[in-house]
């Protein structure tokens, strides 16, 4: 690039090219989605995603769906409320498996729909969905729960199969 754009008479500073190619790592940011269920908190109306059980400001985690050692991804589509308990000592870095996943398909979408979907801030459900479209497969342009849920299904499976992620019954 530096080549480049010295043939074309166009100087660039020697930093700048240092970070164009700096590696970017993804960072594990979780607020938006723990500002949304602690929200939902307030009014009675959050249950952990894994075992149904209502939850409290003490013991909500908001857990990786697929874990963030395996794929990085801190989308909001990913991010679950789960009891702190069960997050953190049994299911950790695994994957959710097929049936889990299926089991607790139902609290998922409530989840999205009750912090994502029917905020009254308008620019996260817009969020929601355009981070699942750009990164599950088979979603097209304003899916609804029900597909985002079916891509996330597809991409439990490609992680389960190309990365061996262990998983979680």
């Amino acid at each position: 690039m530096k080549d480049y754009l010295t043939s074309q008479g166009r100087l660039v500073a020697e930093e700048t090219f240092y970070l164009a190619t700096r590696w970017s790592d993804p960072e594990r940011d979780v607020r938006v989605a723990r500002e949304l269920a602690l929200d939902l908190l307030k009014r009675d109306r959050l249950f952990c995603v894994w075992t149904g059980k209502k939850l409290k400001e003490d013991s909500l985690d908001i857990d990786h769906c697929f874990p963030w050692s395996a794929w990085p991804c801190g989308d909001l589509w990913n991010l679950l409320p789960a009891l702190r308990s069960v997050n953190q000592s049994q299911k950790s870095d695994r994957l959710p498996s097929a049936e889990r996943l299926a089991k607790a398909r139902e609290i998922i979408v409530d989840w999205w729909n009750a912090g994502y979907l029917h905020n009254a801030n308008a620019l996260i459900g817009e969020r929601f969905r355009t981070e699942a479209t750009a990164s599950l497969p088979g979603i097209i342009e304003t899916p609804s729960p029900e597909t985002i849920f079916d891509g996330m299904e597809f991409q439990r499976l490609r992680l389960y199969h190309d990365q061996k992620v262990p998983e979680w019954e």
